[in-house]
């Protein structure tokens, strides 16, 4: 079976957190670039809100990475 919504919602934060941390951003850096709150983005990397698809292809964007790699819910990565 696979991974519940909450699970593939905290795995996104998670995801999200990893490249941010790759890129050495902030959360405010990447609040600024992609145009939302600050507090927003830490709702989202703790798994409290869901993304929008626009937002969340801004997201990449600012990382510089393609949206299915904010997706992969697969183990073992971030």
């Amino acid at each position: 079976m696979g991974l519940s919504f909450e699970e593939r919602r905290n795995q996104l934060g998670l995801n999200i957190t990893y490249y941010r941390r790759a890129q050495t951003l902030t959360q405010m850096q990447l609040a600024d670039r992609v145009n939302v709150s600050s507090c927003y983005i830490s709702q989202i990397e703790r798994g409290l809100k869901t993304v929008s698809l626009p937002t969340l292809m801004k997201i990449a964007d600012v990382l510089d990475i393609e949206e299915m790699r904010l997706l992969d819910f697969g183990r073992g990565k971030a």
